[in-house]
């Protein structure tokens, strides 16, 4: 993708200041979804803009200011459609992280419910990473993928799913906390038990149970269901819950740097769900901290002067990725 000088320089939108840094990631997280896009595009793939990346889409035309992340979701029977293709078709440099990733490591970079795509470090010179990055100097970066799906018609069974799936998820995200206190191989069991699966005892637990709540996630088809729903929110916020007719068709919406990106056709809806009264902006923080590399600043300055540039760190990352300097 190709952005003008001017993209990167820092701005006041909405009365936040927008850093370069900011602006850097934002292209480097266009560049990860152009990726995806044309990967859907080949093979007929039908993807929406979701939550920050859809409500700034609408609202902005591009990137909530105070946004850091882009995140995309699919329709079931389409998510896994992408997750077949991805390993052949996924760009050297690119790879699967989180639960369907082939290496612990990557397993590891990514513990969610969703599928993440991400640039792997051990793949790109650095140099290299810069300069297909627009200057972005962070590595890892990617974007995430959340599937949506069915909702039984009865109640009852509506009522089961989600008391399941909370008890999975609740499993997997205290797993440390349980651990250190003795009462994780209970809850594993009692999963046992609820899901009449057996869950392995060789160390890959934790990734397993993921990847059961995923299954059971897509227990119930289109022909079954009225409403559908982003099981991992759903299961603590009844808004989440939407008509499948919303997700039938897609509108395109302009973004940043001149790129159009297809949203739910139901979108309006859908982010009244999420939101309420979502054309007015409000400064809610995100579930990750602003900006999500603001840990990593500290490191990249020592590695920076140690290689012995005494510039700035937008400096750096500018010649860096205008191949004006080599690290």
């Amino acid at each position: 993708m190709e952005f003008e000088d001017s993209f990167f320089k820092k701005e006041v939108r909405e009365g936040f200041e927008i850093s370069s840094m900011m602006k850097r990631a934002w292209a480097a997280e266009m560049e990860v979804l152009s990726v995806i896009d044309a990967i859907c595009k080949k093979h007929g793939i039908t993807w929406f803009a979701d939550f920050g990346t859809l409500l700034g889409a609408v609202r902005h035309n591009g990137f909530i200011p105070w946004d850091d992340d882009i995140d995309i979701c699919l329709v079931r029977d389409e998510y896994q459609r992408l997750l077949r293709v991805l390993p052949e078709e996924l760009p050297r440099g690119f790879v699967i992280a989180g639960m369907y990733a082939k290496e612990s490591r990557l397993q590891e970079a990514a513990r969610i419910h969703q599928l993440r795509i991400i640039a792997d470090e051990t793949l790109w010179d650095f140099n290299d990473y810069m300069r297909y990055f627009h200057g972005f100097p962070y590595q890892r970066i990617g974007i995430d993928i959340f599937p949506v799906d069915f909702l039984p018609k009865d109640k009852e069974e509506e009522k089961i799913l989600k008391e399941i799936l909370k008890f999975g998820f609740v499993t997997v995200q205290n797993w440390d906390r349980w651990k250190e206190e003795g009462v994780l191989i209970d809850r594993i069991d009692n999963l046992e038990k609820i899901c009449n699966v057996p869950i392995p005892r060789d160390g890959s637990e934790y990734n397993y149970i993921w990847k059961l709540m995923d299954s059971v996630s897509m227990l119930y088809k289109k022909e079954d269901s009225d409403y559908m729903a982003e099981m991992i929110f759903y299961v603590e916020e009844d808004s989440y819950r939407m008509k499948k007719e919303w997700y039938e068709s897609e509108v395109f919406l302009p973004f940043e740097n001149g790129l159009s990106i297809p949203v739910p056709i139901g979108y309006k809806d859908i982010l009244t769900g999420y939101y309420g009264d979502y054309m007015k902006p409000s400064r809610v923080g995100a579930d990750h901290s602003y900006p999500f590399y603001g840990n990593m600043e500290e490191e990249l300055e020592k590695q920076v002067r140690a290689v012995g540039f005494k510039g700035t760190i937008e400096d750096f990352c500018k010649e860096v990725s205008e191949g004006l300097l080599s690290v």
